[in-house]
């Protein structure tokens, strides 16, 4: 019982690694469909997004959401390429940047974590069928569950 148990948190070990190997051997072209700008409602507002490639290992983005004529939430990002691993910076008008690291992939869905900060503890972007995108925050915030999602399209 003891050698079975062993055995299957060893194959669960190395099934998390070769998924962390796996998100992080992607190259560029992954992020490519990403570029422009991208806008959809969010509760009483519009949320823009754009992104533009900076270089082989960068790309350079800004979000924020306007209701009326106020900007309520600016926010600088990058999707970066760190040694061998894709982070994700966002860093929210004149605080430090945060961190998280991109933990799994495919062709059209990225979730990159950061499980130390307060919110969001994890970014989803999934590119949708019809070339929508769907951004999505989750984590715990102060022991709740809670979940921003903006689905946005290209303008």
């Amino acid at each position: 019982m003891k050698k079975t148990t062993i055995t299957l948190i060893s194959f669960f070990i190395v099934l998390t690694i070769n998924n962390t190997l796996k998100a992080q051997s992607t190259d560029t072209e992954q992020f490519q469909w990403l570029i422009g700008n991208w806008k959809g409602n969010y509760n009483d507002g519009v949320f823009y997004e754009s992104w533009t490639k900076a270089n082989d290992s960068t790309f350079v983005g800004a979000a924020y959401n306007v209701v009326k004529s106020d900007t309520l939430f600016k926010e600088r990002l990058q999707i970066q390429k760190v040694n061998n691993f894709w982070v994700y910076i966002a860093t929210i008008e004149d605080s430090y940047p945060v961190l998280f690291t991109l933990i799994n992939s495919d062709d059209v869905k990225w979730i990159f974590a950061n499980y130390e900060h307060d919110f969001p503890q994890r970014i989803v972007y999934t590119q949708k069928e019809d070339g929508k995108l769907h951004a999505k925050m989750e984590g715990d915030l102060e022991g709740v569950q809670v979940k921003e999602e903006y689905l946005l399209e290209k303008y």
